[in-house]
């Protein structure tokens, strides 16, 4: 598939609209979530004998795979926002059970034909140049990959050949170049990991537990932030002990400034593509991702497994679903996403 010459390439010495990138990735985001929660995925990690029975382990294991081999310290700093704690249970253990490679091979070997079984039934003209336009600003991102570490590790990988596989392949490149691009300005406003959880959680009105508990944070650990947070004035005064923290006037200039410079930083993949090329992504995005597989943000202030943020899979959870394949009914876990800003990873 070729796409128009007038989209390729047509971003140019002017630069491109930032404020497109993020439909642009979320045009095609859903393939990650559905590759890290789809039981067909699971179940060939648990033949590997990993023991990763929770989905928010499973994501941290496959996204840290192509880093090699790397200690605990090396992904704590990566992942930024996941508590040390969670990081230690798992790695480097994992990798002496089963080698990245290893890994990543099991994962796509799974996918690739519950993803292919799903898109299908689309026109595989459209898919095609979808998968064109996405590998090319994914390219473009890793030729510039100075300070995105999970970006590199991603660009060190060979592509796939199938066009439903380089959607996936891609989706992940745009989606950590835009993450550790997020990661600097949060490192340039002083925050730390918990600190980018909490101000999320403020800024949404979201029960502060669930966001905790997703990344594995304690009690002590999160009222230590919350406490440092109002000291440096990013947040209010909580009007009980109960309600949750809201972000002052200042607060909130300082995270629109940080959203506005991660829409910056990850303008730069997409100008071989141009707005044109990020319009069009958006518009075959919504045509060639089944519903199953669009991103689903829903919001709530009550129970954690409704909220926006990988569930955690009980054990007797993934026996269950461990010899059900997905059938090409994949859904996106739902997550923070990058394209939304903070504490996404």
């Amino acid at each position: 598939m070729t796409v128009d010459p007038k989209i390729l390439g047509g971003g140019g010495a002017g630069g491109v609209d930032v404020t497109r990138t993020r439909p642009a990735l979320l045009a095609i985001e859903p393939t990650f979530g559905a590759g890290v929660l789809c039981p067909a995925v699971h179940a060939a990690l648990h033949r590997l004998d990993l023991g990763l029975d929770d989905v928010a382990v499973v994501n941290l294991v496959t996204r840290a795979a192509p880093l090699g081999p790397a200690p605990a310290d090396v992904v704590v700093a990566t992942f930024y926002n996941v508590s040390p704690r969670l990081v230690e249970s798992v790695i480097p253990a994992v990798w002496r059970t089963a080698s990245p490679e290893a890994i990543l091979a099991a994962q796509q070997a799974a996918f690739a034909p519950v993803l292919a079984a799903a898109l299908a039934p689309l026109d595989p003209t459209e898919l095609g140049e979808l998968a064109e336009l996405a590998r090319a600003a994914s390219e473009t991102a890793a030729a510039n990959r100075e300070g995105r570490p999970l970006l590199a590790g991603l660009a060190s990988l060979p592509w796939p050949r199938e066009d439903p596989l380089v959607i996936w392949h891609a989706a992940k490149m745009l989606r950590e170049h835009r993450g550790d691009g997020h990661i600097a300005g949060l490192v340039t406003e002083g925050l730390r990991g918990i600190d980018a959880l909490v101000i999320h959680a403020a800024y949404e009105g979201w029960p502060g537990e669930a966001l905790r508990d997703s990344r594995h944070w304690d009690p002590p650990a999160w009222d230590a932030s919350v406490a440092n947070l109002r000291r440096r004035g990013w947040l209010t005064e909580a009007e009980t002990p109960e309600s949750t923290p809201k972000l002052t006037a200042q607060g909130r200039r300082r995270r629109r400034w940080i959203e506005d410079r991660t829409d910056e930083l990850a303008a730069l993949a997409y100008e071989p593509i141009g707005d044109a090329g990020m319009d069009r992504m958006i518009e075959l995005g919504a045509k060639v991702m089944p519903g199953e597989l669009r991103h689903r943000h829903r919001r709530t202030r009550t129970a954690a497994s409704h909220h926006p943020i990988m569930p955690r899979t009980s054990p007797d959870r993934g026996i269950r679903q461990r010899d059900r394949p997905c059938h090409g009914r994949m859904q996106q876990p739902p997550q923070l996403h990058p394209a939304e800003g903070f504490a996404f990873r």
